[in-house]
């Protein structure tokens, strides 16, 4: 396999697996785990606190804990986040008790694919696919309480030369050393039959405007491109970015020799988030039959001393398409999906969940997604940004409970 870069870092030695981290690098981590400056956990004693609301029909929920929380909170999830063994309600929340309609929708109207926020300061940022906003290559908006958002942005106002417009997808941003990165999906020029591959872009705040980089960041040619990146810190603060080969693109386009089987794979970034460093590897393939052949939008996290991994199973759009979590033995894997059922699947709220990405607060972990699967070739409803709260019991990742819709911050 070759990436396109070429001013990529040489091979370094394997990244050793996590043991029981130091107190200074969990810390770190903590701070750090889905690679934005993230609070610890308030007062949980009472469960629950708060929940970003579904729009009109809720109350929407304050960020401010994000600034408020204190330091010895943050020193808590810090210790908690990556130290095995240490119980909280902030990791332990109640299970849902709707699990047909486990969701509650935080953006609607648009089609929203692929969500994903990153939070800083007091302020959330709310990044998603173009979808049907024609015209806006990622969309951004903003909000100080979640529900209230702000008008639509381009993070990335000026596609690099070798983009093809109309088709930018899966945003992730990340904070580096000097601002911001921005990773992105898009269709190449020029290429036939057509191929897509991760890009790369820089700023000095989260709205961007975004520059990006002439060449792609990631192009495996030979599995058929490289789509949805997402970037995330490991226990020693080291910044990674995963991503899935896109083997399963155009299946009517012949393919000799080639399974069609997808991976994510992973690989380490230099602290700017510029250039990768030592070499990619295979981190998780289809393990179980409802993923069918593909695996797709990844999401790593590191909780109390263990490496999860969030992704879509089978067709994009399909009903059987669903959100799965497989267990890592460390950032550069390997992973395996301990169950032989989606952990999200279709339910009343839509058929085909899927696309996720994680968020924290000083609530709790969440997760991001898309309620129903893409239609395409036909019309696709517009797609919501739907959120749940997330706990990491001896079992492993469930869903918790949603707090009542007049609850607030």
């Amino acid at each position: 396999m070759k990436l396109s870069r070429l001013d990529r870092g040489r091979s370094l030695s394997p990244f050793p697996r996590i043991a029981i981290p130091s107190i200074a690098v969990a810390l770190v981590a903590a701070l750090s785990v889905f690679t934005l400056a993230a609070a610890g956990p308030a007062n949980h004693a009472s469960g629950e606190q708060a929940l970003p609301s579904s729009g009109s029909s809720t109350r929407p929920v304050d960020l401010g804990g994000f600034a408020r929380s204190s330091a010895s909170s943050v020193v808590a999830a810090a210790l908690a986040a990556s130290l095995p063994g240490v119980p909280s309600r902030y990791f332990e929340p109640p299970p849902t008790t709707h699990p047909d309609a486990p969701g509650r929708f935080i953006l609607t109207g648009a089609d929203l694919p692929d969500p994903f926020m990153l939070v800083t300061g007091n302020t959330a940022y709310l990044y998603t696919s173009e979808g049907n906003q024609a015209g806006v290559n990622v969309p951004v908006r903003s909000a100080t309480v979640i529900g209230h958002w702000g008008p639509v942005h381009d993070a990335l106002p000026d596609l690099p030369p070798w983009a093809t417009p109309g088709f930018t997808w899966a945003p992730d941003v990340v904070a580096v050393a000097g601002g911001y990165a921005l990773y992105f999906t898009a269709v190449v020029n020029g290429i036939s039959p057509s191929m897509e591959c991760i890009g790369d872009a820089f700023a000095t705040s989260p709205m961007g405007p975004f520059k990006a980089a002439d060449q792609p960041f990631i192009c495996q040619a030979d599995l058929r491109g490289s789509i949805d990146p997402r970037a995330f810190l490991d226990a020693n603060g080291q910044l990674w970015l995963d991503w899935k080969s896109d083997d399963n693109a155009d299946p009517n386009t012949p393919w000799p020799g080639h399974s069609r089987i997808t991976k994510i794979w992973a690989e380490r970034l230099s602290p700017g988030g510029h250039h990768l460093i030592g070499t990619a590897v295979e981190i998780f393939h289809p393990d179980e039959a409802w993923q069918g052949t593909i695996v797709e939008a990844p999401q790593m996290v590191l909780v109390q001393g263990h490496y999860w991994l969030f992704f879509s199973g089978n067709w994009f759009n399909q009903p059987s398409y669903a959100i799965g979590v497989a267990s890592c033995s460390g950032p550069d894997g390997p992973c395996e999906d301990p169950d032989p059922t989606p952990w999200l699947s279709s339910n009343s709220q839509g058929q085909g969940p899927g696309e996720p990405s994680l968020v924290r607060d000083s609530t709790g972990i969440w997760l991001l997604y898309n309620p129903w699967a893409s239609r395409v070739p036909h019309p696709t409803p517009p797609r919501p940004v739907a959120m749940v709260r997330v706990g990491f019991g001896p079992q492993g990742p469930y869903i918790g409970r949603r707090p009542p819709e007049n609850l607030s911050a």
